[in-house]
This record gives structure tokens, C-alpha cells and sequence, in this order.
């Protein structure tokens, strides 16, 4: 009669250190964390918690596991990674910024233009100045149709 086989054991896949394990090394009591893992997962690099002590190449063949940091999240293809861009906000931070450049502009065209008026400045300069202004004002009017018509689209 045959006798029955047993199904052979899987064998234990050995354990990849990960940054953050704790661990306690051979010939020690202590638990140590992992600071660094080679490239290959052979060798780590440890450091006592609360100290300056470390511990460098040292074989992860040699640890005894005591804590385990989850394993790093793989991505998932059917998800997105990053959060869905927001096209309104987006838009709303840039029309911020061109109020508040148009607004420190105009402060300054302002400024310089009573300044110039009491040097005696002509007035084709401070009209040259208030040109400035409104050509500003329309080029950031352009600007921000054109980016609402791309990002709509």
C-alpha cells in the first residue's frame, strides 16, 4: 500500500527590512530600528531610539523582527493618484493674483505719477504712465479669458 505523501511546505519567503522595522540584533536585548536598507535588502543600518548609537551593515539575516511597518502602498492603476485637478479654483487663486498685482500697480503708477507732476514732468510722460496702467489692465483681462477658455475646454 502507498503511503500518503504530505504536500511539501511552503517555504517561508525571508522578510525585506523596510525603514522603520524594529528589530533586535543578534547578541543583543535591545530593539533597534532600521534607518537604512542595501539596495539588495542584506544589509541594514540600525539606530537605538533615544540615542546616538548606530549600527551600520549589519546582516538582516541576523534580525529578529519584533515590529513591522506596514508595507508601502503600491499605486493602483483604477484609481487616480493625485486628487482630480479643480479648474474653478485654480482659476479663482489666479484672478487673487492679478487683483492684487493690478491693485500695486495701479499704487504705484499712482505714486510715481504725483511725484513727477510736482518734478514738472510733462504730460505726455504721465499720460505714457497711465498707458501703462490700462494696457496691464487689458493684458491681464486677455490673459485670464484665455486660461477660463482653456481650462474649460
Amino acid at each position: 500500500m502507498a503511503k500518503a505523501r504530505k504536500p511539501a511546505a511552503k517555504p517561508e519567503s525571508p522578510l525585506i527590512p523596510q525603514v522603520g522595522d524594529k528589530v533586535i540584533p543578534e547578541r543583543s536585548d535591545s530593539t533597534w530600528v532600521i534607518t537604512h536598507v542595501s539596495s539588495d535588502g542584506k544589509e541594514v543600518s540600525l539606530n537605538l531610539p533615544g540615542t546616538n548609537l548606530e549600527r551600520f551593515r549589519v546582516s538582516s539575516d541576523t534580525l529578529k523582527f519584533v515590529d513591522r511597518k506596514p508595507p508601502a502602498r503600491t499605486s493602483n492603476p483604477f484609481t487616480n493618484a493625485e486628487p482630480a485637478f479643480d479648474a474653478t479654483q485654480a482659476l479663482e487663486r489666479i484672478r487673487i493674483v492679478q487683483s492684487e498685482n493690478l491693485q500695486r500697480l495701479d499704487d504705484d503708477i499712482a505714486i510715481l505719477i504725483k511725484y513727477l507732476k510736482s518734478e514738472g514732468a510733462s504730460k505726455s510722460v504721465l499720460e505714457t504712465l497711465e498707458s501703462l496702467s490700462n494696457e496691464q489692465h487689458a493684458s491681464w483681462q486677455a490673459t485670464i479669458e484665455r486660461i477660463d477658455e482653456l481650462m474649460n475646454s
